[in-house]
């Protein structure tokens, strides 16, 4: 999890790489490993922190596809509360993964007993593409299809659509 020290000093246009880059590259690559992306371990930090933070923001559905109910909620309201939206929960003993996927950097108000989250802009706006029906399908108590199955389907459409071809 990021921790920021105070919320004055943040604010949403902060960028990815820079979250990304506050961790361990081996705890980068760690999410690379959850998200089913690929960097190489080869790199420098800065770079893979850079590559990471890229990966990230070209793959919403491996993010979206791994979130629970509660997770895709906020990110709802980080998308509709726009620039600056702090999301606030009760801390509770396990973090969220967004939290443990250096998606948000989070705020202790340890008097409140609160976590202040704030997203990302540029990370807010790719997800907000994708998210609804990501979120509506766990309302509905159902979980969405992977990246990977997306790809898979994907494939056997365009294998489909060829084979009628040949055959006409």
């Amino acid at each position: 999890m990021i921790v920021l020290p105070d919320t004055k000093t943040f604010d949403s246009s902060i960028r990815l790489v820079q979250l990304v880059g506050g961790v361990t590259k081996a705890n980068m690559l760690k999410v690379c490993d959850k998200l089913d992306l690929y960097v190489s371990p080869n790199l420098k930090k800065d770079e893979t922190a850079r590559r990471v933070a890229q990966e990230l923001l070209d793959s919403p559905i491996e993010i979206l596809s791994n979130l629970n109910k509660q997770e895709l909620q906020i990110i709802d309201e980080f998308v509709k509360g726009g620039t600056n939206t702090y999301v606030i929960r009760k801390i509770r003993k396990t973090q969220y993964k967004l939290q443990m996927l250096y998606l948000v950097a989070t705020y202790c108000d340890e008097e409140n007993q609160e976590w202040h989250m704030l997203m990302p802009d540029e990370l807010c706006e790719v997800l907000a593409k994708d998210y609804k029906f990501y979120l509506d399908l766990a309302e509905k108590g159902q979980k969405g299809p992977t990246a990977k199955q997306l790809r898979m389907m994907a494939a056997m459409k365009q294998i489909m659509g060829d084979m009628t071809v040949d055959k006409g």
